[in-house]
């Protein structure tokens, strides 16, 4: 096997040969039976532990959705899923309370505490207990710190419960008890964590990496929902990013091969990642963004996110931009990770018909432009123009409409921004059974970096030795300008949010473009308290001659040009949504569980 984290379901009986032996069965009942073998030696618990790794989903997705992992961008401003009736939940007031939340895992949550429960009766030395509690506290805490995110306060449950124990009618616990218990746990493993188990395993790095992540957003959704102890969690934040960047001071060149390589074994910044493997394990996300069953597309404000290459945003900058009106001038000169994850303009000749795999130049420079340039910053079989679909077929261009496609119905979008991220032309495709073998980023040192720029921000600590070390890593890669703090003042970018302060604002767009794509950015404005960015109309492209095109454009329906929309406006962010409804069938169960405010019990 040549990689580790698999992700594959083990039960207990299956992890020891003695639960298939008839007689020790007899001598033994089954429940006695599973402890007694199963949590004894270092091996023992290694191969339990790997079952855990499950809580990891990847690019694989147990709601069966291939586009789940797109999901925090879809329910916010940097994308939509352009299919009917999936507007936004949040932004179209369509989010509400059901029977069941898969996040509400509570069976998880046992799995672990039923190792933890038995490290003492074990037959390890001290050193071996301490490293299998360290990995137990760090799935505990992963596991917990999701539940909080979404519902605030939550039971907190230290040991595996049984049938009659009172704990199963409990109360939920105050989100200020289980904050404090994740950071105190994984502060734990953090010091008493051994060497890594193995290649590709949780080692000190992945746990101060999750310290990264969890300690930003308690700490900010503390400072801005009111609650008290935000410093303790943006310190935190700070402490434990500074240790990851001395191990990992570096990011990988080529940004998109964190997302499409089939091994990321030895990739410069990953720290943990998902390994699929033929016959093993593999996934159906490539094959989904070469289809026309891809209908993640990204919003018009997406776009305007990314700096142009003399660092500055389109509204200031003195590149060579060319404005929103004109598709080539919108992209030219851009941050390298727009072209990555968002597909820039282009246009080839298909003599052929569209289901050919063949296409020459045009005749107009312009069309070649992103082209030529895809050729220098991206491998041969990565992101390269034109693009085309799982069988070979290339795309005649971009922007490429689904209702005017050239007859080709793949890589297309409703609003002009196709997103591609995940598109990669190495990994096997040749079915709709999830085939993809290309390995999944779970902790990577671009993630940790922005975690530290905003901790530091937020702590009024931010100073350019902070931004060399983080921001300016990232942007080098994207082929854009250093940051320079004392350059940002109140007017560098004319559309800055004016609640925000002007150098807070640049980080967190720092934040929104590299992860891009990866599900964080809903989350992120929960924690702000901008739920309200999602209140304004998803827009793309703009065009001329739109009803030529079937077309929607802003300005009425007389209107035949404009920024093409696929959705109407929205009825705007509710205040309860910030956090989730709890799962109504656990109500029932449990009448001392009480629901969020407003949402119906």
């Amino acid at each position: 096997m040549k990689k580790y984290i698999l992700g594959t379901g083990i039960s207990l009986c299956l992890l020891m040969s003695s639960c298939l032996n008839d007689s020790f069965l007899e001598v033994y009942p089954k429940g006695q039976q599973t402890e007694a073998t199963v949590f004894t030696t270092y091996d023992n618990f290694k191969t339990y532990a790997w079952g855990l790794y499950n809580v990891f989903f990847g690019y694989t997705y147990d709601t069966g959705q291939t586009d789940e992992i797109f999901r925090g961008d879809f329910e916010s401003d940097n994308m939509i899923k352009g299919l009917s009736g999936y507007e936004g939940q949040w932004a179209y007031q369509k989010a509400k309370a059901t029977d069941e939340v898969k996040e509400w895992d509570y069976d998880y949550i046992r799995r672990v505490n039923l190792m933890l429960d038995n490290i003492d009766g074990s037959q390890m030395n001290d050193t071996e207990k301490e490293h299998w509690r360290s990995v137990g506290y760090f799935f505990r805490s992963y596991k917990y710190f999701q539940m909080l995110s979404r519902f605030g306060d939550i039971p907190w449950v230290e040991n595996a419960l049984k049938e009659d124990s009172p704990e199963l009618y409990g109360k939920r616990d105050s989100r200020d008890l289980v904050a404090s218990n994740i950071l105190s746990n994984l502060k734990y493993a953090e010091t008493h964590i051994g060497a890594d188990d193995g290649k590709n395993t949780i080692g000190i790095s992945v746990v101060q990496a999750l310290i990264s992540r969890f300690a930003l957003f308690e700490g900010t959704w503390r400072k801005y929902h009111g609650l008290s102890d935000a410093e303790t969690y943006l310190k935190e934040c700070v402490r434990a990013s500074e240790e990851v960047l001395k191990v990992y001071p570096n990011v990988h060149p080529r940004y998109d091969e964190l997302f499409n390589s089939e091994s990321l074994d030895g990739v410069t910044g990953i720290i943990l990642y998902k390994a699929y493997e033929t016959g093993q394990l593999m996934h159906g996300l490539t094959r989904m963004v070469r289809t026309g069953e891809s209908y993640i597309e990204a919003t018009k404000d997406a776009v305007d996110s990314y700096l142009c290459t003399d660092g500055r945003p389109v509204s200031t900058t003195t590149s060579r931009y060319g404005g929103d009106k004109e598709i080539y001038g919108q992209f030219r000169d851009r941050d390298y990770r727009l072209y990555l994850t968002i597909c820039p303009p282009y246009m080839v000749k298909k003599e052929n018909g569209p289901s050919t795999a063949d296409w020459k130049y045009t005749d107009h420079a312009q069309d070649r432009e992103f082209i030529d340039l895809l050729a220098t910053i991206s491998g041969e079989t990565y992101h390269r123009l034109p693009s085309s679909n799982f069988k070979g077929f290339t795309v005649q261009g971009q922007p490429h409409f689904k209702n005017q496609n050239w007859g080709q119905g793949w890589n297309a979008s409703q609003m002009g921004f196709w997103v591609w991220k995940y598109y990669n032309t190495h990994t096997v495709a040749t079915n709709a059974n999830g085939v993809n073998t290309t390995d999944a980023p779970l902790f990577r040192v671009g993630e940790v970096m922005v975690n530290y720029a905003e901790a530091m921000c937020e702590l009024g600590k931010f100073d350019q030795t902070a931004a060399d070390k983080s921001i300016n890593k990232l942007r080098a890669r994207g082929h854009v300008a250093k940051m320079t703090v004392e350059d940002i003042t109140d007017d560098f970018d004319t559309t800055r949010d004016p609640s925000v302060p002007a150098l807070l604002w640049e980080v967190r767009r720092e934040r929104r473009v590299e992860l891009m794509g990866e599900g964080f950015r809903l989350d992120d404005l929960r924690r702000w308290k901008k739920g309200d960015y999602v209140n304004k109309r998803p827009l793309g492209v703009y065009v001329t001659g739109a009803s030529a095109k079937n077309l929607k454009v802003t300005g009425g329906p007389s209107n035949d040009e404009g920024y093409v929309y696929f959705f109407d406006a929205p009825l705007g962010w509710q205040e309860h949504y910030y956090l989730y409804p709890l799962p109504l069938k656990q109500l029932a169960l449990n009448t001392n569980l009480e629901q969020n405010p407003v949402w119906t019990k």
